[in-house]
């Protein structure tokens, strides 16, 4: 018998970054490649960016760029940039419209880093905007809850040291398997 997928919709993704980094954990990532082959994996690791007053966020102070343009725009979007020169980073657009908020996806429960995570998907700059309620080639799937309060550790973000006091806040979220 066939199960029915159920991919998390807008109302999702409509909510604060830090509720949803929590959320996002024990999900299916799902991404289908040109040659229709289907690589998913549970994200296990994400890092929430909450907004305009956030120092680590591409939107701080309300910045508005050709890069973080989709961060102001519709919830549920994939907001992917460049980073370093040479990888790039997943992230989603959650809470309101003109709202500028993402939750970074660094890890999967096979591939760990968000840089590596986004090669082995194979995601590049062709994702920017992608709606993740309605693409055909990436998706997040509901899989029931898989995660308790107490299997997720609170840590802080990484590679923000330039952030001053946001380094420390604890928006980088671990999902701890209990075996």
């Amino acid at each position: 018998m066939s199960q029915k997928i159920k991919r998390l919709n807008k109302e999702f993704f409509k909510r604060g970054a830090k509720e949803v980094a929590k959320d996002l954990l024990g999900k299916k990532l799902v991404r289908i490649l040109p040659n229709r082959r289907r690589k998913e994996g549970i994200i296990t690791e994400t890092e929430a960016y909450v907004g305009i007053l956030d120092k680590a966020s591409h939107s701080f102070g309300g910045r508005r760029t050709k890069r973080n343009e989709v961060m102001y725009g519709e919830a549920g979007r994939v907001y992917v940039y460049f980073t370093y020169g040479m990888h790039w980073l997943l992230n989603f657009v959650v809470s309101k419209k003109d709202n500028p908020q993402a939750v970074l996806i660094r890890s999967l429960d096979m591939v760990t880093g968000p840089a590596r995570l986004t090669k082995y998907l194979g995601i590049d700059k062709s994702f920017y905007g992608e709606d993740l309620t309605k693409s055909e080639r990436i998706w997040v799937e509901a899989t029931g809850n898989i995660v308790k309060k107490g299997d997720i550790k609170k840590l802080p973000r990484i590679g923000v040291n330039y952030a001053g006091s946001w380094k420390a806040k604890l928006l980088r979220f671990l999902y701890a398997e209990k075996k």
